[in-house]
């Protein structure tokens, strides 16, 4: 059984944030939304909560229609991208409010309080106020009440946008670890997708009024459905050339302007069969490279030469803007490797590692 099923369900405003979107989760999956800013993704958040009234669809937990229920008998807790702590409260009254608020007994409020503490680390702070702790800690508060609920879904917004970069690393680790969540079902909302690919289960890219694709992040990844898709997940962003297919001497090319790139055989036979002429083109700076001195060429690979207009050296890799044949393309390095604006270098890449985008609608024309 599902612990958390939208069926067809509609929202919106002045214009549709949500148009018959759907969507099942499993008890203990960590399910992750992820989408740019405004998409909707806070108000489907809020629809499961209860919190918002939807305009058509229905909204199941354990079975159970809880579509016209209140968000106080629904089983599903949310934590909000703000924290929503109480001032005037400590870190233990915060956590123990939902407890509190159905008259537990005082000692097992106590005990279950305590565990939840320790269980994110946050004992010593417990008769600390909001404005006296860290956001990391004020962040572990809010899930800490969220959990001290004892919800069926937990339903988690933007939970670590606002904290520094290692605390965030911290705390997806913690996120993967709660044997908590592993015993309801997730649904986590951000819009940075290196979150995304760390925590999901599985992913749903939120866009055009629903989930326009849902799966792994290996497969979300590797084989995005549309271009909306491709340019939502991956930094530096995936490299689009508006391309014509044309034939030299025999062969077929993409071309953009003086670029000329080969296509793979297989894709090649797959948009010829389509009469496919006009596409965008799509490269992952990952999927380019610079070659080592007297490097021979791989299975399948070819190289043009170009010259250099910025690199970063960003600690871990180096993020580099290469002009071929007069096009700005973006390539990721090794940490290791150095760049000045001017050089010439040789660019590398394999056509099986490119995608077409259909140049009305944006579908995969692969897929």
């Amino acid at each position: 059984m599902m612990q958390l099923e939208l069926k067809q369900v509609c929202k919106g405003y002045d214009h549709p944030v949500m148009d018959r979107l759907s969507l099942e989760v499993e008890q203990g999956e960590f399910f992750v939304i992820v989408g740019p800013s405004g998409i909707g993704k806070t108000t489907l958040l809020r629809c499961i909560a209860g919190l918002e009234v939807v305009d058509g669809g229905e909204i199941f937990i354990e079975g159970k229609n809880v579509t016209r229920v209140p968000p106080y008998l629904r089983k599903a807790a949310m934590t909000f991208e703000s924290y929503a702590l109480y001032p005037h409260m400590t870190v233990f009254d915060n956590i123990a409010s939902p407890l509190k608020a159905v008259k537990n007994d005082p000692v097992m409020v106590r005990k279950r309080v305590n565990e939840i503490a320790d269980l994110l680390k946050i004992t010593p702070q417990l008769d600390r106020k909001p404005h006296e702790i860290s956001g990391g800690q004020k962040q572990r508060t809010a899930l800490g009440r969220t959990l001290a609920a004892s919800p069926k879904v937990f339903l988690l917004d933007e939970p670590i946008s606002h904290l520094d970069a290692k605390i965030r690393a911290e705390l997806r680790l913690q996120f993967h670890t709660l044997e908590a969540l592993r015993e309801v079902c997730t649904v986590y909302v951000t819009h940075d997708y290196a979150e995304a690919l760390s925590l999901g289960d599985r992913i749903g890219v939120m866009g055009n009024g629903g989930l326009v694709q849902i799966g792994t992040a290996h497969e979300i990844f590797e084989k995005p459905n549309s271009l909306f898709v491709a340019q939502h997940l991956g930094q530096p962003g995936i490299n689009i050339l508006q391309t014509e297919l044309i034939e030299e001497k025999g062969q077929v090319f993409a071309a953009c302007g003086q670029l000329k790139l080969p296509l793979h055989p297989s894709h090649l036979q797959y948009l010829e069969q389509k009469n496919i002429m006009k596409c965008n083109l799509g490269i992952r700076p990952q999927h380019l490279r610079v070659p080592g001195e007297d490097e021979k060429l791989q299975d399948q690979e070819f190289e043009m030469e170009g010259r250099v207009e910025v690199f970063e050296a960003l600690g871990a890799y180096g993020v580099m803007e290469v002009q071929l044949e007069g096009e700005k393309i973006t390539i990721l390095t090794g940490s290791d490797d150095k760049f000045n604006s001017g050089d010439k270098i040789t660019v590398r890449m394999q056509p099986k590692f490119f995608y077409y985008f259909n140049s009305q609608n944006g579908d995969n024309l692969l897929l």
